[in-house]
């Protein structure tokens, strides 16, 4: 009778175990598929810090930056930067 206890205990941790790893697999599969628009915005962000880690030369990124002429430089690049289309 005490092998058949046992036996039930130990089927029963199997089958919390297993469930817990579906739930897992099932959470991290969720958080690992992306969308399109995701994927997309994604590769915006990558080619706009590739384009801005060039901008700048070496020399420049060592001297300080005077306030006001960083925000003149922002204010210029916010007004070459087209619009995006809205969705």
């Amino acid at each position: 009778m005490e092998q058949i206890g046992g036996l039930v205990v130990a089927v029963l941790v199997t089958l919390i175990l297993g469930g817990i790893g579906i739930i897992a697999w099932r959470y991290w599969r969720e958080q690992v598929n992306i969308s399109p628009e995701d994927e997309e915005l994604l590769r915006e962000i990558a080619e706009l810090n590739d384009r801005q880690a060039n901008r700048i030369s070496d020399q420049r990124l060592r001297s300080r930056v005077d306030p006001d002429e960083a925000w003149q430089i922002m204010v210029q690049r916010g007004r070459k930067t087209p619009r995006r289309r809205s969705r």
